[in-house]
């Protein structure tokens, strides 16, 4: 039987329309990716980053929106490292190691630089970024110039941080509760102090982790509300002890 051509396009677009959704992109994870080879800052296992919201950018030397988006990302690492964040920039031009040095000190880069990068996705175009969640699975995919990249990143830092069941003892013997905080650098981390002394500071994640952090890597201003806190926890002590 011969259909007219219009008639065989309206059957294949109803045929699309009752078939099953066969077509639908897979659900990516940053499990997929092969990271390829470090060429600077550290070498990241699975393990740095289980748990943690992933940013991987496929940027190149000789590629100036690439280029553009290096210090605002530096930024962001800067911002929420301490938070939770892993930031990754995967060189996809074949670049030396002499050739990206100099861009990336300009941009104040400190975040893992590698080569080789690997995934499921064909990356066609560059600057290409891709956010992960917590649980690995990707939140995001497209341009860092997109408002929509960032606002992945907070969003899937705040869930990252009210996901875990956090232990209501630990919190009421917290030395401080749950407030934000500076450091030396300007990048904030959210946390209650669970303990410190006059190196150190034990912060309690809203993820339920407890980290360790130099307290002179704090700003002033929150180095000096911790050692407020020591010190009013100290006369409460030799009060109770009289």
């Amino acid at each position: 039987m011969n259909f007219p051509t219009r008639a065989v396009v309206s059957l294949f677009a109803v045929s699309a329309l009752m078939a099953p959704a066969v077509w639908a992109e897979k659900e990516h994870k940053f499990s997929d990716w092969d990271l390829g080879k470090v060429v600077f800052g550290s070498k990241l296992t699975r393990k740095d980053t289980k748990d943690k919201v992933v940013v991987l950018e496929y940027w190149g030397v000789r590629c100036p929106p690439c280029i553009a988006s290096l210090p605002h990302l530096a930024e962001l690492d800067k911002k929420h490292r301490d938070s939770g964040l892993v930031i990754i920039g995967a060189e996809c031009q074949m670049s030396t190691k002499d050739e990206m040095e100099p861009i990336l000190e300009k941009a104040k880069v400190e975040y893992t630089i590698v080569e080789g990068a690997e995934g499921p996705v064909d990356v066609t175009g560059i600057p290409r970024i891709f956010v992960f969640g917590a649980d690995g699975v990707m939140v995001f995919d497209g341009r860092p110039s997109d408002p929509a990249f960032e606002k992945a990143v907070e969003d899937a830092l705040e869930e990252a941080g009210g996901s875990a069941d956090v232990d209501q003892e630990a919190v009421a013997s917290n030395l401080i509760e749950e407030r934000e905080w500076t450091n030396a650098t300007g990048g904030k981390i959210r946390a209650a102090v669970q303990a410190a002394d006059d190196s150190k500071v034990t912060f309690l994640m809203s993820n339920g982790k407890s980290v360790e952090y130099p307290l002179e890597k704090l700003s002033e201003e929150s180095q000096e509300a911790i050692k407020e806190a020591l010190e009013a926890a100290k006369e409460e002590d030799e009060d109770e002890e009289e």
